[in-house]
C-alpha cells in the first residue's frame, strides 16, 4: 500500500467515525424531542378535562348564584309590600324598621330603608301606604 492509499483509507475511516458520531447525536436529539413531545401531550391530556370541567361547572355556579339573588330580592320585595299594608304610615315605618333590624332585609335595600327612616319626620309616615 502506498502512502496515498493509506492516507485516503485513514481519511475515510475518520469520515466514517465522524458521520457515526453525528448520527448518534441526531438520535439523542430525536429522543429528547420525543420525550418533550410526550410531556406536552400528557400535559394537554391532563389540562383539557380540567378546562372542560370548569366550562361546565362555572356557568352552573353563576346561574345558581344569580337565581338565589333573584329569589332573595323577590322575598325582600314581598316583605316590604306586606309590611306597608297596614293602612297606618307610622305602623308601616315601624314594620320596615323591624325588618331591617332583624336582618330580614339586607344589603342595599336595608341601607336605603334605614336612610329613609332616619330622614323621615316622625308622624309623617312612609308616604303612600297600602290598605290592608
Amino acid at each position: 500500500m502506498s502512502a496515498e492509499q493509506s492516507d485516503a483509507q485513514s481519511w475515510e475511516e475518520k469520515k466514517f467515525l465522524r458521520e457515526m458520531e453525528l448520527r448518534e447525536r441526531e438520535l439523542v436529539v430525536a429522543e429528547l424531542r420525543l420525550k418533550s413531545d410526550n410531556r406536552r401531550n400528557l400535559l394537554i391530556g391532563a389540562l383539557v378535562p380540567i378546562i372542560v370541567a370548569l366550562m361546565t361547572v362555572l356557568p352552573s355556579y353563576l346561574n345558581s348564584r344569580n337565581q338565589q339573588a333573584m329569589q332573595r330580592a323577590t322575598f325582600e320585595a314581598n316583605l316590604i309590600i306586606e309590611s306597608i299594608k297596614t293602612g297606618d304610615p307610622g305602623q308601616a315605618a315601624e314594620n320596615l324598621k323591624f325588618l331591617t333590624q332583624s336582618g330580614l332585609l339586607t344589603g342595599q335595600t336595608a341601607s336605603q330603608i334605614d336612610e329613609f327612616l332616619m330622614l323621615r319626620k316622625p308622624g309623617s309616615g312612609v308616604g303612600r301606604v297600602l290598605p290592608k
